[in-house]
């Protein structure tokens, strides 16, 4: 009994090279950008309209990712519609908003902040230590403005 496998060597083949070629696509940048959850609102599509070309001394990256900008190789991150942070952590204000610094989300974050009582809250995730967090900060201050804002830090009620 004589067995064909040309069929299945040719489709194995095939799959190896797709999924070879899907494997380079994307897996050069560094970073991965996902959709934040509350992204679709229209405070995000005007923010993410308005984010600087260039932040922390980078690049502002191409992405076709709704609510969410990366500059250098995903140095520095933002994501607009991301859940509100956890009250009590210490807050700043920097560029006119009050930002809440955050335990980093995964190990390639060194430090991330969120808007205090904005909605929806904007997300900054900064990989390297030494990326001037207060210049970042200030920097997105006039895009995340038009995000309108509860109760400044520190107040009660």
């Amino acid at each position: 009994m004589t067995r064909n496998i040309r069929g299945p060597l040719r489709l194995a083949a095939a799959l190896t090279a797709c999924t070879a070629v899907l494997a380079g696509c994307g897996g050069g940048d560094g970073y991965n950008l996902t959709k934040p959850p509350f992204s679709g609102s229209p405070a995000c599509d005007t923010l993410t309209g308005k984010l600087p070309g260039k932040l922390g001394g980078y690049e502002k990256e191409s992405s076709n990712v709704a609510g969410a900008a990366a500059w250098g190789d995903g140095d520095v991150i933002v994501y607009c519609g991301m859940p509100a942070p956890e009250a009590g952590a210490e807050c700043v204000d920097e560029g006119g908003v009050d930002w809440v610094a955050q335990k980093p989300a995964d190990d390639r974050t060194s430090k991330m902040f969120s808007t205090y009582d904005r909605n929806p809250s904007v997300q900054v995730r900064l990989r390297n230590e030494g990326t001037d967090a207060s210049a970042v900060l200030s920097a997105l201050g006039p895009a995340v403005q038009d995000i309108k804002a509860g109760k400044p830090c520190g107040t009660k009620g």
